[in-house]
């Protein structure tokens, strides 16, 4: 598939016709309109061909006039049509009858993308059903790439690492803008609910430069399900065995023959208080939250827009039991967490399309929002807005021929941050942090296509911040498929980004240690350089496909987070001495009887970087990890079972030997494993589903240091490495209109 044409749907601009005489794209669709994902169009009496996305969309370059190509899926009849460019064809396939009672239909629910330079793993909708996933944190329980754990024992929140780095070194964004970041950074993935995504793409290493220069270990962008082709009315209830229920609604209208609009809403609340290792103490904090999403579509000839608005308001309130909504930390007798967050977005998108030249388009992104959070834990209070405005325009073309294509471009990012950080514990601290950070920026990236076994992909754009100086970020990225069963990916690049020292630490505010923020913090440079070698193995005449990837990851700067200098302090630095990340995976799919599907990973992370002038092993980061996916259906994915199985090793603890003797800890956590497991049952209409996370009711015993004296000067409820909660059950039902 053209590399434009592609990275063009990935940001929901709209379709462009054939970019030559000799190139054919179009959509295969069901006769319900639904995209065939995995369908194979190929050209007649060749083996030259592709097979549809996760949208049915599919592209075939060096097509001759008087060819003819073929187009199939498993349980439909076969089409054959005459090869016409420079308009999309919309392939309708119709059922086979006689086939039905024989075959089953079924399309992979993930997998690598073949043509893409970046190593990048499409997520689909029918893996995300594999598990409950309410919102985006606990969307990766299938996924190998990505690892989820929680941040500390208090506040509940899931956080994300990528090549062994916490989250906050991934772009995360939504339909190609950057979303989870700034004041977001730590706790929007619990905002992204998991009932609006149509799927997930995950990429390792340094991104494109045309998203920004953000991306450092990775970039996952998220999908939203779109007006045009999204259910006419969707519900989702889930209920689970801590007493969390949620409830969410979609429903798409069309407007008019150009016109279509969808209300996206989620509603979540959960009002018990669970203490299961009776240390006084909420194992998760009690939540309510609504989250909604309006949004429209504009199709014409040559122009297609998008716009939406979303607004989001999340509570949370924990820590002690009998602490509740509303109730002040600074004078409560009791140990209290309390999380107030309000965030409104307006954001779209506009494209382009030249009629007379199909290779020629332009498209622009916008999205402007406001967020306030107030909230903290015991004596320690913070409270922050953030104003951010964000804008892309994106001009492709090319250079003679397709062979040579090129995306050139210009953004802006501000950030407008107001910080107040409260503390009365040991030393009174009153500090306000503030910053307006305005950065315009031009980017530009060359691609050389040559043929379908060779892309090449160079970026560099410069950005100029007006409180840092100027960003320049260079990026490479190689394709080679030695054959069909071999493919090698290379790419390397350098990233940026502005840390929010208080706000994507959790550990800085649920302990007693004194905050010391010895310096200014300064943006965060990192190279990211790695590869990936993919190849296919058919054993008894399946094919077996195993991708190994490496990636280093290299810090210039980073800001250090220290809980080794000091028990009873937390150090926050710029990095002064080396600070590194190994990362090494080997994933393996394979059917290993009809319909029983297995995906089995290990991954290897060294990752150190220099605390109190040591080089040492980064805390709360497994060196070993296992990962175990089992899936079954039956015949028209009537029932559907899922197991996944996640082994991590040993992790190191940040120093604890200045404690007290009863409150110090072990310099290692011990390995363990969480098995999760998931059963349901699809009917016309919809489905019913059952399962359980953490089945075998792993805990961390002791997961806060001197629970009984939240106030002393041991209290740490940040030496989190396992989870707390233990089994959790639940059940839900999804309804669906077409």
């Amino acid at each position: 598939m053209n590399k434009i044409y592609y990275c063009l749907i990935l940001l929901g601009f709209v379709p462009i016709p054939g970019k030559s005489q000799n190139n054919i794209k179009g959509k295969v669709v069901s006769p319900d309109r639904e995209p065939l994902v995995g369908a194979t169009v190929r050209i007649m009496n060749t083996s030259k061909g592709v097979v549809t996305d996760f949208e049915g969309n599919f592209e075939i370059a060096g097509v001759q006039k008087n060819e003819r190509i073929i187009v199939s899926f498993v349980g439909y009849v076969n089409d054959t049509l005459s090869a016409v460019s420079g308009t999309p064809l919309s392939i309708v396939l119709e059922e086979d009858s006689e086939k039905l009672d024989e075959v089953i239909v079924k399309g992979r629910s993930s997998t690598i993308d073949e043509m893409q330079p970046i190593l990048n793993e499409l997520i689909s909708e029918k893996e995300l059903l594999k598990a409950a996933c309410c919102n985006l944190s606990e969307s990766f329980e299938t996924n190998a790439s990505v690892d989820v754990s929680f941040a500390d024992a208090v506040t509940g929140t899931k956080t994300i690492r990528m090549l062994g780095l916490d989250g906050r070194y991934v772009l995360i964004s939504r339909e190609g803008i950057p979303h989870v970041r700034g004041l977001n950074s730590r706790y929007g993935l619990i905002c992204v609910p998991g009932t609006w995504i149509q799927s997930i793409d995950v990429g390792k290493g340094a991104g494109t430069v045309i998203n920004g220069y953000e991306s450092m270990t990775g970039q996952i962008n998220v999908e939203f399900k779109k007006p045009e082709n999204s259910e006419k009315w969707y519900l989702n209830g889930y209920v689970n065995s801590l007493g969390r229920f949620e409830f969410n609604t979609n429903h798409s209208t069309e407007i008019s023959d150009k016109w279509d609009a969808a209300i996206l809403l989620n509603t979540q609340y959960l009002g018990f208080e669970i203490d299961g290792n009776d240390d006084g103490f909420m194992d998760l904090p009690k939540s309510r939250m609504i989250n909604f999403l309006n949004r429209y579509k504009y199709k014409g000839d040559q122009v297609e827009s998008q716009i939406g608005i979303q607004y989001m308001k999340s509570e949370l309130a924990g820590g002690q039991l009998g602490y509740g909504f509303g109730d002040d930390l600074l004078t409560n007798p009791i140990y209290g967490f309390k999380h107030d967050d309000q965030r409104i977005e307006l954001f779209g998108k506009i494209g382009m399309i030249f009629p007379g030249k199909p290779y020629q388009s332009w498209g622009f992104q916008y999205s402007v929002s406001y967020q306030e959070f107030d909230g903290g834990a015991g004596r320690r209070l913070y409270q922050g807005s953030e104003r951010t405005a964000y804008g892309n325009l994106i001009y492709q073309n090319i250079i003679r021929n397709t062979r040579h294509q090129y995306k050139a471009g210009i953004s802006y990012l501000f950030d407008g941050f107001d910080e107040r950080f409260v503390s009365q514990l040991n030393t009174t601290l009153d500090s306000t942090f503030s910053r307006n950070e305005s950065v315009p920026g031009i980017f530009y990236e060359y691609n050389y296509i040559p043929n379908d076994d060779l892309t090449l992909v160079a970026g560099v754009r410069t950005d100029f911040n007006n409180l840092y100086g100027t960003y320049f970020t260079p990026r490479l990225h190689l394709r080679y498929a030695f054959n069909d069963h071999w493919t090698i990916r290379l790419s390397g690049g350098k990233g940026y980004r502005t840390p929010n020292a208080i706000m994507e630490n959790s550990q800085v505010l649920v302990s007693s240690r004194r905050l010391i923020i010895e310096e200014e913090p300064k943006p965060e440079i990192t190279w990211n350089f790695g590869g990936s070698l993919a190849t296919r193995i058919d054993i008894d005449e399946k094919p077996m496909n195993i991708v190994a990837d490496y990636f280093h990851t290299r810090f210039e700067n980073q800001l250090i987070y220290d809980q080794d200098q000091s028990s009873s302090s937390l150090a926050i630095y710029n990095l002064d001495g080396k600070s590194f990340a190994h990362s090494l995976q080997v994933e393996a799919q394979y059917e290993i009887y009809h319909n029983l599907d297995l995906k089995a990973a290990y991954k290897y992370y060294n990752v150190q970087m220099t605390t109190n002038g040591k080089l040492q092993q980064m805390p709360f980061v497994s060196r070993d990890r296992l990962f175990i996916n089992l899936a079954y259906a039956t015949k028209y994915d009537t029932w559907k079972a899922d197991f996944t199985w996640n082994w991590n090793g040993r992790k190191r603890l940040p120093d604890t030997s200045e404690n007290p003797e009863q409150f110090q800890r072990a310099t290692f956590s011990p390995d363990f494993s969480i098995l999760n497991a998931q059963i349901s049952r699809g009917f016309r209409w919809g489905s019913i589903y059952l399962g359980g996370e953490n089945v075998l009711n792993f805990k961390q015993n002791d997961p806060i240091v001197d629970p009984e004296n939240p106030f002393g000067n041991n209290f740490d409820a940040s030496m989190v490495w396992g989870p707390i909660a233990g089994r959790v059950v639940y059940a839900g039902i999804r309804y669906k209109v077409k």
